[in-house]
């Protein structure tokens, strides 16, 4: 018998295991990030790409349900509350709840997790009470793990280490960044659930680094900038689904 998670998780992951997801969820500590200006606009164009989830905050979840609904799956963000002028960014809040995500036609929520700044224990404890919720509700977990470090950004143990801690506290699926080391296979064989490959900054060639991602073994991609930003985002997520799912 499957569970209200297999089911949800069934929107997100095609039958062969890989998603794609567009991260549109910048607004809520970046003021109108650039590609976000018109956030129905960039939905819509993602929309028309085939993406397979879409991770929206509370506000444009509830207004643009039009653009998704029955389209792409609904990732509702569920912490945030720290801006890019906070100092201390990696001390975040809970903005909304599961029970708002189950009434808002969500398949999955995120939370982020940060390993090595002053806000780890709070966010990872944060983490695993809104993972017992989610088990409460049959609502999927991505967890979004970062070291909170800019040099760490890309280190290969740092990683392992959050991805690990993530799916320990309870995450159905992990969100991280992609080191581009062969060695970033043992991260994937350190986690027994998805993990979503993180763009970070705007790279000139992302699919480059999705081939090397999916080839060690990754389940797909979770891009933000690297589409929104793009002159054209139905074109690049038509190309990142074609490689995902090829």
């Amino acid at each position: 018998m499957m569970s209200g998670k297999d089911i949800r998780l069934r929107r997100i992951f095609h039958a062969d295991g890989r998603a794609v997801v567009v991260a549109l969820d910048h607004g809520q500590f970046k003021h109108e990030p650039k590609g976000l200006e018109n956030i129905k606009e960039v939905l819509s164009r993602v929309v028309d790409g085939r993406a397979d989830g879409i991770i929206l905050n509370p506000g444009p979840a509830s207004q643009f349900a039009s653009v998704y609904a029955g389209k792409a799956a609904l990732i509702l963000r569920l912490t945030g509350a720290s801006t890019e002028h906070n100092p201390n960014f990696d001390y975040h809040r809970q903005i909304t709840t599961v029970e708002q995500a189950v009434a808002l036609g969500a398949d999955a929520v995120l939370v982020m997790g940060f390993i090595g700044g002053r806000g780890e224990a709070h966010s990872l404890e944060l983490l695993a009470k809104i993972a017992g919720d989610c088990s409460r509700y049959g609502m999927p977990l991505i967890a979004e793990m970062l070291p909170v470090e800019p040099d760490r950004f890309y280190d290969t143990e740092w990683i392992r280490c959050a991805v690990r801690v993530g799916y320990e506290l309870g995450a159905d699926c992990i969100k991280a960044y992609f080191s581009g080391e062969p060695a970033y296979r043992s991260v994937i064989d350190s986690c027994p659930v998805p993990i979503l490959i993180a763009g970070g900054p705007k790279v000139a060639d992302p699919q480059d680094m999705v081939r090397q991602a999916l080839e060690l073994g990754a389940s797909g991609v979770a891009f933000g900038r690297n589409i929104f930003e793009s002159n054209d985002p139905t074109g690049v997520t038509e190309k990142l689904v074609s490689m995902v799912h090829s």
